[in-house]
């Protein structure tokens, strides 16, 4: 498994479906400043503009995520380098649920594994635009 790399020019869309491909039972999911989700055909340039009313510097030219990474820190870092708010997002029992608690302390790939583990349902990219 490669490290997903995003920066200001990738669509919100794309850094999902990277995402994915490596964590299928998780998705990304960026929303405004009142827990909105933005749209996904927007650059993080773009969603972040969106979010805090003008252009806000990104902090970085490109931000790397791999499994190792704790959930509850990829979120932290994401609005720390781009200004927007990320939740990490899972579908168990046709409802989507934040992994807010219990797995924020677990790593990318513990928590995926777990969530296959209890049954959790695989994020489909065609659906990707009610998961929020």
């Amino acid at each position: 498994m490669s490290d997903i790399v995003i920066n200001g020019r990738i669509k919100i869309k794309s850094f999902q479906a990277d995402f994915i491909k490596n964590f299928p039972f998780l998705v990304p999911t960026l929303v405004d400043k009142k827990g909105t989700r933005l749209d996904n055909d927007y650059t993080i340039a773009h969603a972040n503009t969106t979010v805090n009313g003008e252009y806000k510097p990104i902090k970085v030219d490109d931000f790397s995520i791999n499994g190792n990474l704790f959930i509850g820190t990829l979120e932290d870092r994401f609005e720390e380098t781009f200004g927007i708010p990320c939740e990490i997002v899972y579908r168990l029992n046709g409802r989507h649920y934040t992994t807010k608690g219990k797995y924020d302390k677990m790593s990318i790939s513990e928590a995926n594994a777990n969530l296959e583990k209890v049954g959790a349902e695989k994020i489909k990219l065609e659906e990707i635009v009610s998961y929020a």
